[in-house]
């Protein structure tokens, strides 16, 4: 059994093709790893790959098919641990067999050429007086201090806002926190809501809550935890609609370059309005509005491990296009992509550590069938 019979069977598990031994298989390999993250150090840790390949290849020489036999299926664990194992495969396969790197022929890196680097924790907090506060040059401990609200860097390079003694929620400021292509950031509201930021986003908030309700405005992909508070609801606004919650965790995804702005609830339950339209969201599922239209359209999603991924350092791919994983790519490396010829109609689906550089993701890419050169800080993409 080659590595090309192990990547043949892989593809087969994605597609949903594979015998009921093969997914056993991959099942039995999944729970091995637990889920476990799939960080810098993992791709790079030589005895575990070569543990975890031979071990897969010892199992699929010693399977044998049985009878084939009706299963529920979950599609989603298949695509989860499936991703999972192409990111792993792909990494022991380009290390242990140097020699077929030309295999990959259509993945070009030029190494003296690369300033593309992966993003990281960097944001700009403006300040009511109109200061900007560059958050990864600033040490940590105390930036600032509005109407008896105290702004802390933590050690850990999030954002605390907390009253200052006995200061309460008497008067307020209003601050913005906004990260730029190939930037993140986490900070803690005054209330104690957490809020997480995408690459390209921001959010609008007063350093206190005061009055009835409490209320913020975001643009990009922003994740939030809200503290629960049943007399004072949180609302988020966005370009398209107004998003009000009592105390919930929630994903909205509003960036101006994607078709749909999209609110993908957790936990809790958030009531979605729009003009006169309504819609109450229960966990799992996801809202989308469309600039083109007035409506709101409800779907369950079946993992939502996808929509938070960017959240807990990875990119995860589940039956999307060319142009939606790119986008992706694109923001959080902040580089140019351009494509070499017509975009195929083609589903994607994979799971990539967002700390990876960007030769070790473009071979990754190249493993699900999307090939690119790199130079400078354009990604050049060869759609096949």
């Amino acid at each position: 059994m080659d590595t090309n019979e192990i990547k043949d069977l892989i593809e087969k598990y994605n597609r949903q093709t594979a015998t009921s031994a093969e997914k056993k298989l991959v099942e039995e390999w999944y729970d091995r790893i637990d889920g476990a993250s799939l960080t810098q150090n993992n791709l790079e840790d030589a005895t575990v790959k070569q543990q975890i390949l031979s071990r897969v290849t010892a199992s699929i020489q010693n399977t044998k098919t049985p009878k084939a036999k009706r299963i529920r299926l979950n599609y989603g664990l298949f695509f989860k641990a499936a991703a999972i194992l192409i990111a792993l495969i792909a990494g022991t396969y380009i290390y242990f067999n140097s020699t077929n790197r030309s295999q990959i022929a259509a993945t070009s890196v030029k190494a003296n050429k690369i300033t593309i680097v992966p993003g990281g924790n960097n944001a700009v907090l403006l300040l009511a007086d109109g200061s900007q506060i560059i958050l990864n040059n600033t040490s940590d401990g105390q930036v600032a201090s509005q109407s008896g609200v105290q702004v802390i860097k933590t050690k850990s390079g999030e954002l605390l806002y907390r009253f200052a003694g006995n200061a309460t929620a008497k008067g307020a400021t209003i601050n913005t926190v906004s990260t730029p292509r190939g930037g993140q950031y986490h900070l803690i509201l005054v209330d104690g809501t957490e809020v997480w930021l995408n690459a390209s986003s921001s959010v609008k908030f007063p350093t206190a809550f005061v009055g009835n309700e409490r209320r913020v405005e975001v643009t990009g992909e922003v994740y939030f935890e809200v503290a629960k508070n049943k007399t004072k609801p949180f609302i988020v606004h966005t370009d398209q609609s107004d998003i009000r919650v009592l105390g919930t965790h929630f994903n909205v995804n509003t960036y101006a370059d994607e078709e749909y702005q999209r609110t993908t609830l957790l936990e809790g339950s958030v009531e979605i309005k729009r003009g006169d339209k309504k819609a109450l969201l229960k966990p799992g599922q996801q809202a989308s509005l469309n600039a083109k239209s007035d409506g709101i359209k409800v779907n369950e999603i079946e993992d939502l491990s996808e929509v938070i991924a960017w959240k807990n350092g990875y990119f995860q791919f589940e039956k999307s296009d060319l142009p939606s994983v790119m986008r992706q790519v694109s923001r959080w490396y902040d580089a140019e992509v351009i494509y070499n010829g017509k975009i195929p109609a083609k589903q994607y689906s994979g799971k990539i550590p967002r700390n990876v550089s960007i030769a070790k993701l473009v071979e990754m890419l190249a493993w699900s069938g999307i090939h690119c050169k790199v130079e400078y800080n354009q990604i050049t993409v060869n759609p096949k």
